[in-house]
């Protein structure tokens, strides 16, 4: 990673950290994961330096997914996949 993509992955990080998601460096150089319980925030490298970024929201347990614009509390992204999660598209 070039140190624009290392401050960039920070910044999500923290991000992620400060509406009470936990992270742990797994896929790092790939994406940021924020995890809660079975409540998942995934943040792909391409969003790290993008002006308006998408987090991808899943519910591993249910496995539906939502894409948000801003990084949600963990017990709002329970509510938001709850009412518009939606199984993810095979690729």
């Amino acid at each position: 990673m070039d140190r624009d993509e290392t401050l960039g992955k920070e910044r999500i990080d923290r991000e992620l950290q400060e509406a009470g998601w936990s992270t742990d460096g797994t896929f790092s150089e790939h994406l940021s994961i924020g995890e809660s319980g079975e409540l998942c925030v995934l943040v792909h490298r391409s969003t790290w330096e993008a002006d308006e970024p998408a987090y991808e929201l899943y519910d591993v347990r249910r496995h539906v997914s939502l894409w948000v614009r801003e990084v949600p509390t963990p017990e709002k992204a329970a509510a938001l996949l709850e009412e518009h999660g939606e199984t993810p598209e095979e690729e």
